[in-house]
């Protein structure tokens, strides 16, 4: 048969993993490949008629498919080149450190001084970038994150410290800048607004392959070129050269030039209170986020003592990481199949659904396969949730602000970061994936309340709601 016991065996020895990781891969793998033929040979549902609003009024003219299709490209080249630098770095960070000799408080420490700055900044980040340019905040967030990447090369506390503060306001900018600059852009050109669904679940497949990638370019540049855990930093300083360059030529966009930061903030601020889809978007988001980062940092800890006993000693951390992947990247697959037929605040709320279950169970479940099964789940959930979010955001947040507002969002996620991470070194793992399902089944009540409210039904045009 395709999985002899022997060349199982014989791969075991080979690649240094356990036969169950590698089957897990394999299947995986094949279930993102056939979604990914699903994709293109399913035709999408036949074009729904633009229902009012849909076309933006910013846009003159229509943008044709063509046209789509180079804007498209050009943003997944340089969308791709700048997340393939930010998982290189997430890959060996904590190895770095550890090489070092830092102890594990030292680096529990650096983590969080990179939550509570990007907590602090946050609130200034968003009205610059609005104000300033989502282009300027895309250049700055290259320049940042190459000074970080020098940084690294040291092995001084202080330096690290100053590098993981920068890294705080340079994760604001990747999660705000970029985005704002993309949907601002697409409504400038003309371009239908169903197609922005389109484009965030490309990237939410992209993010998933290019972590998948990270994880073998990474034990490339540290071990097979000799580089040890520094390695992925200067892969790292040479990728975002690379996306610093293809940026430059990219149009500027802005949000409100005149605003200063404070009316900014007090502008966003009374959106929000006006407003409640806004802040109730942000509720959802920061609690699922919450429950994701709180995964990342007790997956191991969860699995390990689980595991089957010879997988135990040498477990495949970077394999079980690259089906991690392989789920996130077939969720965004997935995402795309079902907004063929369902309205993304609907699948939102089914993915929220299903990632109450998939945590839940380990609370109470230890069977080593159903917990790795409820891991991928929950995955793939990140993987739609992150496409399905980004098209509410798109709908409910004025364009004049949009950096602001998803700066807001990020303080009360950062916050959850910080908590989770602290949680961690008190609670059980069973107590906090009992707490990220309490939190996850709260999200899917706000997203079920969240879509009685037209507002979620049709996308935004900067005239009806920027007043």
């Amino acid at each position: 048969g395709m999985f002899d016991a022997t060349q199982v065996g014989a791969w075991e020895v080979y690649l240094g993993c356990p036969a169950w990781s590698l089957v897990l891969f394999a299947v995986l793998a094949a279930i993102y490949v056939s979604l990914l033929l699903v994709q293109s040979y399913v035709q999408p549902a036949s074009p729904q008629p633009e229902t009012d609003g849909a076309r933006p009024t910013h846009g003159s003219r229509g943008g044709t498919e063509a046209e789509f299709a180079v804007f498209q490209r050009r943003w997944a080249v340089v969308y791709t080149t700048i997340m393939l630098a930010d998982w290189l770095q997430g890959t060996h960070m904590y190895a770095l450190y550890a090489s070092y000799s830092l102890s594990k408080d030292d680096i529990g420490n650096l983590f969080l001084a990179g939550f509570g700055s990007g907590a602090v900044f946050s609130t200034v980040i968003g009205p610059f970038v609005d104000r300033c340019g989502r282009k300027a905040g895309c250049i700055l967030y290259c320049v940042l994150e190459i000074v970080i990447n020098i940084l690294e090369h040291f092995s001084s506390m202080r330096l690290l410290l100053l590098g993981r503060v920068l890294g705080g306001i340079s994760t604001s900018l990747l999660f705000s800048a970029f985005e704002a600059w993309l949907v601002t852009e697409h409504r400038k050109r003309g371009f239908p607004e169903r197609w922005l669904e389109r484009t965030f679940s490309m990237n939410g497949a992209l993010n998933g392959v290019t972590a998948i990638a990270a994880g073998l370019i990474a034990q490339a540049l540290t071990v097979n070129l000799g580089m040890g855990s520094i390695g992925p930093f200067r892969g790292a300083i040479g990728l975002t050269f690379l996306a610093l360059v293809q940026i430059l030529p990219w149009d500027e966009n802005h949000g409100d030039r005149q605003a200063e930061v404070s009316a900014s903030l007090h502008l966003a601020l009374g959106t929000m209170r006006k407003q409640p889809s806004l802040w109730m978007l942000g509720v959802v988001q920061s609690l699922f986020e919450g429950a994701m980062y709180t995964f990342v940092f007790n997956w191991v800890p969860v699995l390990e003592p689980l595991a089957p006993a010879n997988a135990r000693a040498a477990f495949p951390h970077g394999i079980v990481f690259a089906c991690f992947m392989l789920c996130i990247a077939s969720g965004s697959a997935l995402f795309e199949l079902a907004a063929r037929r369902l309205d993304a605040r609907q699948t939102v709320a089914l993915t929220l659904a299903i990632a109450t279950a998939a945590l839940a169970t380990p609370v109470s479940v230890e069977s080593f396969g159903a917990v790795l099964c409820c891991f991928c789940v929950f995955e793939a959930c990140c993987g739609a949730f992150g496409p399905g979010c980004a098209t509410l955001r798109s709908r409910v947040i004025p364009p004049k602000i949009h950096s602001t507002i998803l700066n807001f969002y990020r303080i009360s996620l950062n916050l959850a970061v910080v908590a989770g991470t602290k949680g961690s070194t008190v609670a059980s793992s069973s107590t906090l994936f009992a707490a990220c399902a309490i939190g996850l089944a709260l999200a899917t009540a706000c997203q079920l309340a969240l879509n009685a409210d037209p507002r979620v039904h049709r996308p935004a045009t900067d005239g009806r709601k920027a007043e």
